[in-house]
Order: C-alpha cells, then sequence, then structure tokens
C-alpha cells in the first residue's frame, strides 16, 4: 500500500500555490475594455453596436462599442440605486382608506367587469346594442331582409336588431288571450311604413359589381344594366325580397286547384 507522502502527482498536476494561481486566471475577466484592455483578437462573440459601426478596425469597434456598453450599464446601475434609496428614505404618505375598503372596491370592480361573470342588471346589455366582435349567434332578420348586405357585420346587427324591435312593437299581441295550442291565429301588425336598405334595387346594380346576382344566368343577350334590371329580385316593388316571395306565396296558395294544376302544367 502506498503511503501519502509516497503517491505521485499525475502529469499536468498543480502545487498549491500554482493551483490557486491557475483558478484565479481562469475567471471571467471583469475589467472594461478601453485602449489597455482589449478584446482578443479573432474573437467571433457578440460586440454591442458593432454592426452600426464601419470604417474602422476591429480594435477600434470593440473598443468604442464596449466602452460605450459598460457606460450606459453603469449609468442604468446608478440610477436603480439612486431610486431604491429614495425609496428606502422618502416617509411614506398617510392611508386615506383601510386595506379592506380598498380590497372591497377591487372585488366590486371584478365581478362586474369579468368576462366569465354575467354582470347584474344595470350592466346587462341592451337589445339595440350590437354583439362583440366574433359573435357567431343568431341574429333575428338577417338572412330574411337586405339589411346585411353591402354593410360592416356590426352595421348589419345593429340594423337587424333595430327592424326585430321595430316589429316587435308593432305586433298586437294579449298574452291574456286564450289562444288554443296547434291553431294557427293570425297576428294584427300595424302598417307603419319601415324603411329598408334595399341591395338589389330597381335601378340595377353598380357598374362592376362582381358578386351574385339571383336568376342572372336565365338572361342572356342583354348588358349589364338591362340584366340586372330585369331580374326579379329588383323589379319588385315590395320593402325586401323575402316580403316579395311571401307575397308571391300567398297569392298562389290562394288560387283555385285547376289554375294550380295549370300553372304547373
Amino acid at each position: 500500500m502506498v503511503e501519502p507522502s509516497q503517491r505521485q502527482e499525475a502529469p499536468g498536476a498543480f502545487g498549491p500555490g500554482e493551483s490557486s494561481g491557475y483558478r484565479e486566471s481562469m475567471k471571467p475577466n471583469q475589467k472594461p475594455v478601453d485602449a489597455c484592455n482589449s478584446l482578443i483578437p479573432g474573437y467571433t462573440g457578440y460586440v454591442p453596436q458593432r454592426f452600426y459601426r464601419i470604417g474602422t478596425t476591429y480594435g477600434d469597434d470593440s473598443m468604442a462599442c464596449m466602452t460605450s456598453f459598460h457606460n450606459a450599464t453603469q449609468r442604468s446601475r446608478d440610477a436603480q440605486n439612486e431610486l431604491r434609496y429614495i425609496a428606502a428614505t422618502t416617509p411614506k404618505l398617510p392611508s386615506i382608506c383601510s386595506n379592506e375598503d380598498v380590497l372591497q372596491a377591487l372585488y366590486d370592480y371584478n365581478y362586474k367587469h369579468h368576462p366569465y361573470v354575467l354582470g347584474t342588471v344595470i350592466t346587462k346589455r341592451s337589445l339595440l346594442e350590437p354583439p362583440i366582435p366574433g359573435w357567431t349567434g343568431f341574429v333575428p332578420r338577417a338572412r330574411v331582409t337586405e339589411l346585411g348586405y353591402g354593410v360592416r357585420y356590426h352595421e348589419t346587427t345593429k340594423n337587424c336588431y333595430q327592424d326585430f324591435k321595430n316589429l316587435s312593437d308593432r305586433v298586437c299581441y294579449d298574452p291574456t288571450s286564450n289562444l288554443q295550442r296547434g291553431k294557427m291565429h293570425e297576428v294584427k301588425v300595424s302598417k307603419v311604413p319601415n324603411t329598408y336598405q334595399r341591395f338589389y334595387r330597381p335601378e340595377g346594380m353598380l357598374p362592376k359589381y362582381s358578386g351574385h346576382i339571383p336568376h342572372e344566368h336565365l338572361v342572356i343577350g342583354k348588358t349589364f344594366g338591362n340584366l340586372c334590371r330585369s331580374c326579379s329580385v329588383c323589379t319588385h316593388t315590395e320593402e325586401s325580397y323575402g316580403a316579395h316571395l311571401t307575397k308571391k306565396r300567398n297569392a298562389t296558395l290562394k288560387l283555385p286547384k285547376h289554375l294550380k294544376c295549370n300553372m304547373k302544367s
């Protein structure tokens, strides 16, 4: 067995003094880069702001960039230390209310404005208020009228909700009346003129319109303007094309049976 005093040092081993000096030399260099302490030639690492300097040598570039970076870092540290000193030495302001009152106010605000909580009656959205962007739910009167053509979704929902409210206000319905279930009952609607934004107008479509025109493929040999004005979707006189189809369907249902057969044949 080899005694500790007789052990041979491994190749490359250092003594106590030499090993401590070697460890000291391996520590990172914290000295600022200047004329006396420049970067090692051939260094390909990152040099702050070197891409903005041209026309000088690598030594001058690295020295100027590292010096400015060191100065900016030191100024930032001095400002932080000054701010910490001011915050530590400035006397505290007297409180105007207790912490419980502040927490209660924050809880109330969070309850009223949280997106996952149904708001109170005061914060409830009205019927005429358009939905939030991205909402894909049902919008009344959007597909049966021309209120949603040629305008943004925000304006579409606003016009449709307003038209639905006007229609609901004009309906004369008595909830106390005894209506038999399963039977059709006529609902009286007051004849109040309503202005609709017709997309397919009697004067035709705008020039260079490239959208869909119903029954366009059935008409040939005409210009674009005459073609649009001859389609049934533009020639009707009703407030909307849906109302025109409803009136046409009702007129067909009221015809005698022999006339219906002649029309089909």
